[in-house]
């Protein structure tokens, strides 16, 4: 597993799927794409990342998922990429969903908890996988609670990505700084 985070507009994106597309034309490529297109900014981001995946020669496979990794890629073979895009909105997500649920608390642990089975089984099936995050978490804390929530559950979440890594990464203005 491979971890790229970096602020916003950094260049992460685009160093993650040249990460990918390095590993060769015989692979199968798959795009998990967790953005909601909510409002204009979002669509023109989505169709921004839409359009540099058309403009490469490997065809990506793109899954777009809200919560739950669809059960149809559960099972992936060890030719497979999976550029997983991104950890901060999915989990942006996660919380938006937990709102109507009774047990919220139990609901975000389980999206959560079945993230990180799922990242795990795909590395025992051979799966390359390439997570991609926003670096949010050197901002002061927040006079807001479900802000800090966030910022506590992500923390939490990249730890976890990273130990479980065999490479992390931070891009800032396109340039790339290995951690690990």
């Amino acid at each position: 597993m491979i971890f790229i985070t970096g602020g916003v507009r950094s260049g992460k994106s685009a160093y993650a799927e040249q990460r990918a597309l390095a590993l060769g034309n015989d692979k199968h490529y798959y795009y998990i794409a967790t953005g909601v297109a909510f409002d204009e900014e979002m669509k023109k981001r989505i169709m921004r990342h839409q359009e540099d995946r058309m403009q490469q020669a490997s065809h990506w496979t793109t899954v777009e998922m809200q919560a739950v990794i669809p059960q149809h890629i559960q099972l992936l073979s060890s030719d497979a990429v999976v550029l997983f895009e991104c950890v901060t909105t999915w989990l942006s997500n996660v919380l938006y969903l937990s709102e109507q649920e009774k047990n919220r608390s139990e609901y975000i642990k389980s999206c959560i908890e079945s993230l990180q089975k799922q990242l795990l089984n795909w590395q025992v099936q051979g799966v390359t996988i390439i997570i991609v995050s926003n670096e949010v978490l050197d901002e002061l804390p927040s006079t807001y609670e479900e802000v800090n929530h966030y910022r506590k559950l992500l923390g939490h979440l990249h730890q976890w990505l990273v130990q479980h890594s065999h490479e992390a990464y931070e891009v800032q203005f396109q340039l790339v700084q290995r951690w690990k």
